[in-house]
């Protein structure tokens, strides 16, 4: 039976989703829905509740109380195979220090299972993007950009999840590594979703098709690009 999520094309729809931790009530009836191919953009000073929200899309938290659908699938029904179609980018560094580069991305492919040959592809990645001087040495040693780059290419390569979640992305990059990141968002194929968590407008402006301002836990207003001028 298709519903009328899946007629539409929404991805992800929220219905008046709220989180509480304690007394403080981070977000605050939350309904959105979000199309197959779109690029979002949330953005808010910190504190706003835009990583927690993109938490929850990610299936990382649960809400306090509220309904989320995937695909038009209930994810209370299917947490484990749902996110075997997401991949996330967290703010905080998801690698193991003690481990190489090399071990990393190995690791996370054969757990995620998204890759069937994680050695082969993890060559792949080095030589393409000249990551050989690097991908044998601990992470330990790397820099906040080049760890970031590696968790980049953890989440996007070779090609994008169905829905690709992103907190906070462009920092720490250097230029070359921004650009990078950039093309892999604006170029992601029609039937994949990407989600940006930012309090940067600027950075994530011209790669969205439609942004959210969240304010103390609500969204307060949403822009489509003939709209961001009213926002600057």
């Amino acid at each position: 039976m298709v519903t009328n999520q899946q007629a539409d094309n929404t991805v992800v729809n929220l219905s008046k989703i709220s989180k509480t931790y304690g007394f403080t009530a981070a977000l605050k009836n939350i309904s959105l829905a979000i199309k197959m191919g779109e690029t979002i953009g949330l953005i808010g000073n910190n504190g706003a509740g835009k990583s927690t929200l993109l938490k929850i899309i990610a299936l990382l938290v649960s809400p306090s109380s509220g309904k989320m659908e995937f695909s038009g699938v209930d994810v209370k029904d299917r947490k484990a195979v749902l996110k075997k179609d997401m991949e996330v980018l967290l703010s905080q560094a998801f690698l193991f220090d003690d481990l190489t580069g090399r071990e990393n991305l190995e690791y996370y492919f054969k757990m995620n299972k998204r890759i069937s040959n994680p050695k082969q592809t993890v060559k792949e990645i080095v030589k393409q993007f000249n990551l050989k001087l690097y991908i044998d040495r601990p992470v330990r040693e790397y820099s906040t950009g080049m760890a970031k780059k590696l968790e980049i290419l953890r989440v996007s390569y070779p090609t994008l999840p169905k829905v690709l979640l992103l907190d906070e992305p462009f920092s720490g990059l250097d230029v070359e590594n921004r650009k990078m990141l950039h093309t892999i968002i604006k170029d992601h194929p029609p039937n994949k979703t990407v989600i940006i968590c930012s309090h940067d407008f600027n950075a994530i402006a011209q790669l969205c098709s439609r942004v959210y301002y969240l304010e103390k836990g609500r969204i307060s207003r949403s822009y489509l690009p003939n709209e961001y001028d009213q926002f600057l």
